[in-house]
């Protein structure tokens, strides 16, 4: 008779159930942060190569030396629709030449060689 019947959980059980939360949600934020920053130098490397094959693109077209100067301007014609002239992290894409591969102002945002 003595025995006390438990309904539901008593404030500690809720304190253990929070903690636990709260770990999971610690563990899982750099994850979800580093996927979102990876996703985006996909994206940027993504559009310098496409802006890289404008330039090459336009070259061809207008019967320009390997050397010649070249400029967003030029090259917006050939971009294939949906490449963006701004870095989806904020940057901006630098076109100079076409001795020079597409660059964006945020390191690590790079076009690689196809070589490498």
């Amino acid at each position: 008779m003595g025995l006390l019947k438990k309904n539901g959980f008593a404030t500690v059980d809720w304190i253990l159930v929070a903690v636990i939360i709260l770990i999971g949600v610690v563990v899982l934020i750099p994850y979800t942060v580093s996927e979102k920053q990876d996703k985006s130098i996909q994206i940027c490397v993504k559009n310098l190569r496409e802006i890289d094959k404008a330039m090459r693109i336009w070259q061809l077209d207008k019967g320009k030396p390997p050397d010649a100067a070249v400029t967003f301007a030029d090259i917006t014609p050939y971009l294939a629709d949906g490449v963006s002239t701004n870095c989806p992290s904020g940057g901006q894409y630098v076109v100079t030449g076409l001795t020079n591969p597409p660059s964006c102002t945020i390191p690590g945002h790079v076009l690689a060689n196809e070589g490498e």
